[in-house]
C-alpha cells in the first residue's frame, strides 16, 4: 500500500512540475500569436486527448516528462514540417480530407496564428524563458505555503570566539548552542546581538548547550577599538543552524547514510553511546567539509583520511601529543593562525548510531569522515508559526537562501565528492516517494527544490535545453546566419549526450537502491 501511495505521489508531483513548465511555454507562445499544435504530459502512447482551439492536449502512458510543440520551432534533430497537418476536431481524426479542404484549413490557421520564424528574437526569448520562470515562481509560491504551516526553528550556534574578548574570558566555545540570555529564550542571532548591545555593559547570564549539557555562563560585554564598530560586544561569531527532531525525513540513496542502513522514519536515539533528542546532534558530530571541493576536513581546514585523521601538507597523518594537540615536524604544537592557540586534534571516526524502527532498536554505523554532504541526512524540522508580516519577510528570506543554496549545490556537480550525490530521474522519484512518506513540510520542500532545480537547469546554455535554444536566438540576433538544419543537428547531439548522462547516473541510482548487508 505504501509503495502504491509513493508511486502515486511521484506521478502527481512530477506531472504537475512538467505541466507548470510546459504550460509556461505554451501560454507565452499563444501570447506572441504562435500556434501550439500539441501539448502533452508524459511520453509514449496517448491515453487521453482532446482538442481545444488550435491545440491538441495529450495525457501519455509514461509519466516521464512532457512536451509542447510550437509551430515551426526546431526540435531535437527533426526539421519542422514544411506542410503542417491541419487541426482536427475530436472524433474526426480519421476522417479523410481532400487537398482543397486542407489548403483552406491551413490558410485559416495561418490567418490567425504565426510560425516560430514569423516572430522576432525578443518574442522567441520570452517563450523560451517562460517555462523555467514558471517553475521558479511555483517554487516561490510553495515557500509561502510552507510558511503557513510553519518555519524551521533555528538554533544560534557560536561559530568562533575572538581572542581577548569577554566570550573567551568567560569560557564560551565554538560549537556552543545559545539558548537564553538573562532568562529570555533566544530565537535568532539578531535578537542575541541586540540584547548584548542594549545591556549597558552590565553582566549577562547566558544559557548554552555544550555536548548535550546545559551551562550558565556569566559575561560582561565591552567595546574594543576596530571591532564591531565600537559597539558593546562579547566577541562571538554566530551562525544559525536548523533545530530538528531526531526522526529521519530524507536520506538519498546515493549517500553514506542510506548505504549504512538509515531509512525515512528512523528515530535516532543514541550517538556514540550518548542519548540523542535532536538531529542537529548527529549533524554536528559529522566532519566539516571544504566549501570548494566538499571533501572532509577538520576545523582547521586539514583534509582527513578514510579513518578520520587529519593530514599534513605531505598527505601524512599529523603526530598528536599526549595532550591531544597537533604536532609539527619539529615536534612542537601547531598554533592556529587565527587565534594563536594550539590546534587540538579532532579525529572524526565512525559514528555509531542506534535507531528505533517499528518498535525495534537497530545499530547503524556511519563511516569515518562522514560529512553533511556525504551523509545525506535530513531530519524532520521543528516548526514555528509566525505572524503574517513576519511570515512574508521570512518567506522572502527563505526563497533567497534556497536559490543561493541550489546554485551552490550545482557547483558541487563538478567536484569529486559532490558528483557522488548527482542523480537522475530514478533518484528524484525515490526522493519524492521518501518525502511523501515523511511529512507534509518535507513533501512541499521537495516539490519546491525540484521546481527551482528544473528552472535553473533549463536556463543553462546546453543544446536542447531552453538555455541552449536561447543561445541560438542570441546568435541569430547579432546577425550570424545559422541554418535550421545546423541548429537541429546541435540539439540532436545534445539530446544524445543528455540521454547518455541520464542512463549513466541512473545505473548508479539503481545500484544504490539495491539492499546491502546491514541495510534496513
Amino acid at each position: 500500500m505504501e509503495f502504491f501511495f509513493n508511486a502515486l505521489a511521484v506521478v502527481a508531483v512530477f506531472g504537475l512540475i512538467v505541466f507548470i513548465h510546459e504550460w509556461g511555454h505554451m501560454m507565452a507562445a499563444k501570447r506572441a500569436g504562435v500556434a501550439v499544435p500539441t501539448f502533452a504530459i508524459g511520453m509514449g502512447p496517448s491515453l487521453f486527448r482532446f482538442t481545444l482551439g488550435e491545440t491538441e492536449y495529450h495525457l501519455c502512458l509514461f509519466p516521464l516528462g512532457g512536451f509542447v510543440k510550437i509551430e515551426g520551432m526546431v526540435d531535437d534533430g527533426h526539421m519542422p514540417a514544411a506542410d503542417p497537418q491541419p487541426i482536427r476536431a475530436i472524433g474526426e481524426e480519421d476522417k479523410p480530407l481532400d487537398p482543397e479542404t486542407i489548403s483552406e484549413m491551413e490558410k485559416k490557421r495561418r490567418k490567425y496564428w504565426k510560425h516560430w520564424q514569423d516572430i522576432n528574437g525578443w518574442e522567441k526569448a520570452s517563450i523560451l524563458i517562460a517555462g523555467p520562470v514558471m517553475n521558479i515562481l511555483a517554487a516561490l509560491l510553495t515557500i509561502f505555503v510552507m510558511g503557513q504551516i510553519g518555519f524551521q526553528v533555528n538554533e544560534v550556534m557560536i561559530n568562533g570566539v575572538e581572542e581577548g574578548m569577554p566570550a573567551q574570558e568567560s569560557g564560551m566555545q565554538a560549537g556552543d548552542i545559545i539558548r537564553s540570555i538573562n532568562g529570555t529564550v533566544v530565537e535568532d542571532s539578531q535578537q542575541f546581538i541586540h540584547a548584548v548591545q542594549a545591556s549597558g555593559g552590565e553582566q549577562l547570564s547566558i544559557g548554552v548547550v555544550r555536548q548535550g549539557q546545559e551551562i550558565e555562563i556569566a559575561a560582561m560585554p565591552r567595546t574594543r577599538d576596530n571591532f564591531n564598530e565600537g559597539k558593546l560586544s562579547l566577541g562571538v561569531v554566530l551562525t544559525e543552524v536548523m533545530k530538528s527532531s531526531n526522526v529521519v525525513a530524507l536520506v538519498p540513496a546515493r549517500s553514506s547514510g542510506y548505504s549504512a542502513g538509515l531509512r525515512v522514519g528512523d528515530r535516532v536515539v543514541e550517538l556514540n553511546g550518548e542519548p540523542v533528542t535532536n538531529g542537529l546532534d548527529v549533524l554536528l558530530a559529522m566532519a566539516p567539509f571544504n566549501e570548494a571541493n566538499y571533501e572532509a576536513q577538520d576545523y582547521y581546514g586539514h583534509p582527513l583520511d578514510e579513518e578520520g585523521y587529519p593530514l599534513n601538507e605531505q598527505g601524512e597523518r599529523f603526530r598528536i601529543s599526549a595532550e591531544g594537540l597537533l604536532l609539527g615536524t619539529d615536534g612542537q604544537p601547531l598554533k592556529s593562525e587565527i587565534t594563536g592557540e594550539p590546534m587540538e586534534a579532532d579525529i572524526f571516526g565512525p559514528l555509531n548510531l542506534k535507531v528505533e524502527r517499528e518498535g525495534e532498536i537497530k545499530a547503524v554505523t556511519l563511516p569515518a569522515a562522514t560529512t553533511m554532504v556525504s551523509g545525506g541526512l535530513n531530519f524532520r524540522p521543528d516548526l514555528v508559526r509566525l505572524p503574517f508580516g513576519r511570515a512574508v519577510s521570512r518567506s522572502l528570506d527563505e526563497a533567497k537562501y534556497s536559490m543561493l543554496g541550489i546554485l551552490d549545490g550545482m557547483r558541487a556537480i563538478f567536484t569529486k565528492e559532490g558528483s557522488k550525490s548527482v542523480g537522475g530521474p530514478i533518484m528524484i522519484f525515490n526522493l519524492i516517494g521518501q518525502s511523501a512518506s515523511s511529512d507534509i513540510y518535507t513533501f512541499l520542500m521537495m516539490f519546491m527544490v525540484i521546481n527551482i532545480n528544473l528552472g535553473i537547469l533549463n536556463l543553462m546554455p546546453f543544446p536542447l535545453l531552453d538555455g541552449g535554444r536561447l543561445v541560438f536566438v542570441a546568435l541569430k540576433g547579432i546577425g550570424l546566419n545559422i541554418s535550421e538544419h545546423s541548429e537541429a543537428t546541435v540539439h540532436f547531439v545534445g539530446s544524445l549526450i543528455l540521454i547518455g548522462f541520464i542512463l549513466y547516473v541512473s545505473f548508479f541510482d539503481v545500484l544504490a537502491l539495491i539492499p546491502r548487508s546491514g541495510g534496513g
